[in-house]
Parts: C-alpha cells; sequence; structure tokens
C-alpha cells in the first residue's frame, strides 16, 4: 500500500514525470484502501457497464500527466451512486497489470468510498489502515498461491523474439494481432490472462478442432516438419508467452507498415486444404451426470442457441457458415478458459475481446455465477478422469492435410 502513495506523492512533487511499473503477475492479490480518482463511468439500461480508476485527476492542471489507470470488472454495481471526477477509497484484487506510458490494469473491485476530496481519501485511508481490527480482516483476505517475478528487459526480450517468431509463422494472415490483422480467424488480442496454465502452448503444439460449424477452415500444426517454419518446442513456449502478455503491451503501429500480412493469403490455402482432405468432427461423450446438470442449469440454455456442447448438442459444419461458426464448443470453452477469464467475458465481452462476435447477453451476477459453477464441476470432471475431450487433431503434410 505505501508503495502507492509514495507515487502519488512523486506525482505531486515531479510534476512531468510519468512512472512505468512493471508487472510481478500478481492477478487475485487484494488491496486496501487506495487511493483513487472516478475517471469515467459508464451506465447503460441503468447498469454501470464500465468503470475507469485513474491515480490522478488528469483535468486538474498540469501535474498530471501519467496514464496510470485501472478498469473495474467486478463489483461495478458499488460505483452506481458515486458521481464521475470523484475522489474514492477502494479495496480491491488487481488481476493484470499492463506496462505502457505509465501502466492500466484491471481489477475486481469489493469495497468503495466517496471522499469529498483527495485530501479527505488520503486522510482516512490512512486512519484505517492503521486500525488493528482493520489489519486483521486484511490479513485474513486469501492471497494468490504464487507471483511471477519480471523485470522489464526480460518482458521486452520476449515481446520482441515471439513478435518476430509469430511474424515468421504468419499468424496474422489469419488472426488479428495487436489491432492488425483480418478476421478469418479468431482475434489473439484480449485483456486479462486467458487461458488455464500452459493450455496455449500445449494448443500451439498440436492444435485441434474446436469450432464444429466451420466447414473451410482450421488452424495448421506448426510444428509440423513440413510447416513452414517448423517452430521448435521452446519457440512455442516463447509464442505462448508473447501472446499471454501481448494483450498487455501496445507495440508501436509503424512496424507493421513493414509487415505485409495482407499478401500472407493463408485464408486461401488454408481453406484449400481441409477442402482437399477434409476432416470428420467427433464430438465429446458427455456422461450422464454431466448432462444432467446441463439441463438443469437454466442459465446455460440460452447458450446453446450457437455454441455446440459435445455429443448433447452439436452443431455440423455449414456451407455457406452460418451465424454460430465462430462459436466454440463448450467443452472446449471449459476446458481452456479460467474461471476468472471466463466470468469476465460473460460480463462484457467485447471489452475482454474487441472483436468477439459474442453479443453482451446481459446476464445477472446470478446466471454467471450459475455458469461458472458448472464450469468449475466441468473442469473438476476432466482432471479426475471422468471426461476426455475429444480432439481432432491436425497435421499439415505435403499432398494435403491429416
Amino acid at each position: 500500500m505505501r508503495h502507492y502513495f509514495f507515487l502519488l506523492l512523486l506525482g505531486l512533487l515531479f510534476p512531468a514525470v510519468c512512472f512505468a511499473l512493471v508487472s510481478e503477475g500478481r492477478p487475485g492479490i487484494p488491496y486496501f484502501n487506495h487511493v483513487l480518482f472516478l475517471q469515467q463511468k459508464i451506465v447503460e439500461n441503468n447498469d454501470v457497464v464500465a468503470v475507469s480508476l485513474a491515480y490522478s485527476d488528469p483535468g486538474e492542471d498540469e501535474r498530471w500527466k501519467c496514464s496510470n489507470s485501472i478498469d473495474v470488472f467486478g463489483g461495478l454495481g458499488l460505483f452506481r451512486d458515486i458521481p464521475d471526477r470523484t475522489w474514492v477509497l477502494v479495496d480491491y484484487e488487481l488481476q493484470s497489470i499492463l506496462i505502457d506510458n505509465g501502466f492500466n490494469g484491471d481489477a475486481d473491485v469489493f469495497n468503495v468510498s466517496a471522499c469529498e476530496d483527495l485530501e479527505t481519501c488520503l486522510s482516512l485511508s490512512e486512519e484505517r489502515n492503521s486500525d488493528p481490527q482493520a489489519q486483521k480482516l486484511h490479513a485474513s483476505r486469501p492471497r494468490a498461491k504464487s507471483t511471477v517475478k519480471a523485470n522489464f528487459e526480460t518482458i521486452q526480450e520476449q515481446l520482441e523474439l515471439g513478435r518476430k517468431l509469430v511474424k515468421a509463422a504468419r499468424c496474422r494472415g489469419c488472426h488479428n494481432l495487436e489491432g492488425f490483422g483480418p478476421d478469418h480467424a479468431p482475434s489473439l488480442t484480449w485483456k486479462r490472462f486467458k487461458y488455464e496454465e500452459h493450455w496455449l502452448e500445449h494448443y500451439i503444439q498440436s492444435p485441434y478442432r474446436m469450432r464444429p460449424a466451420i466447414g473451410d477452415l482450421m488452424m495448421l500444426k506448426y510444428t509440423s516438419p513440413n510447416a513452414k517454419p517448423s517452430l521448435k518446442t521452446e519457440e512455442l513456449s516463447i509464442v505462448a508467452k508473447y501472446l499471454t502478455n501481448v494483450a498487455t503491451a501496445s507495440a508501436p503501429s509503424d512496424r507493421y507498415l513493414r509487415e505485409l500480412w495482407q499478401g500472407y493469403d493463408c485464408y486461401e490455402c488454408h481453406t484449400r486444404l481441409y477442402k482437399t482432405e477434409p476432416i470428420e468432427f467427433t464430438p465429446t461423450p458427455i456422461p450422464q451426470e454431466i448432462r444432467e446438470s446441463f439441463q438443469a442449469n437454466q442459465s446455460l440454455q440460452q447458450c446453446i442457441n450457437c455454441h455446440p456442447f459435445g455429443d448433447l448438442h452439436s452443431i455440423k459444419p455449414q456451407d455457406p457458415p452460418g451465424p454460430n461458426a465462430f462459436a466454440t464448443d463448450l467443452v472446449f470453452v471449459f476446458e481452456k478458459l479460467s474461471i476468472n477469464y471466463l466470468g469476465a467475458f460473460l460480463q462484457n465481452p467485447s471489452y475482454l475481446e474487441p472483436q468477439s462476435q459474442m453479443p453482451n447477453l446481459g446476464l445477472s451476477e446470478k446466471q454467471i455465477n450459475d455458469i461458472l459453477d458448472f464450469a468449475r464441476g466441468f473442469k473438476g470432471a476432466i482432471e479426475n478422469g471422468n471426461l476426455s475431450p475429444n480432439r481432432t487433431y491436425y497435421e499439415m503434410k505435403k499432398d494435403g492435410i491429416n
């Protein structure tokens, strides 16, 4: 907590200086009585749908030049009666932090108090933090199991090498990445850490079909000897780290003026290979207990308007592709996505993935929690060996695919 006040004081003493913080991989770490400025609140249909908290009042005077801010996911309703441009005292769990000109993070807020001005907030924060009872409550709040130490040089090196490998593999021939590229395949730009640990690395090593309704497009296996380039295991690890962190960094746009991804024509190649030797998608058999749990979960029923779910609700390829072509089988959704990401995505899909085709369904907190509870049980069934996702793998060959 102390370093935040130190940052604030430094901003007051040295007005023209901005401080870029480096992530230490701290998702789920709680912070208490943090003094922040309610920079913007968006209300739609009487619901608070977005809140941005800043470390300063950018309109106060020329002292405030930093772009340090936090976007709120959980606890948006707590800001309903607090007007914009108000100093607030916030308790929250930091979920991710991005490095740019300053930093930008996102958090789940569990307590907020409005203040008349900055001095009032600072005084109240100091008073609360020195309260023995409050200190006891703070100490008892669960912390993340581990943190990942990092330094700026390490992050920069990983991002730069990852960009080079992604360029060599021509990922941007199908995917939008860092704001550049087509939309033949899902965007690779998102916020928050998206996948279960190591899932992305394993998937890149051996991609499998996740969207049964797409009848003419697939991701090829870039570890195949026939792939150009053929990525090695250690290179896959670097690409996975890059993709995990790419949402948290802004790449200079001028570098993409020299990257002719428009000329890759990956889409035509991928669809041609698929049509040459189509691969049949076999749905995952859903155990009876999970079938009954799914059918009893009313919050999940609107999901199958677009998404397949194993052999309980299957969708066949369409030509031309229908509106649900990019809808992933829920078997793989529950397998790959972290619970934290899934909950935030259900709240506001386009915030986490700007190019997401999934609309905001306006789910209530209870509906989201019902879906997350099912997802936890589904993950547990996979871990316990009671369910095995049926994966259809792809591999590039000289005369087609397999």
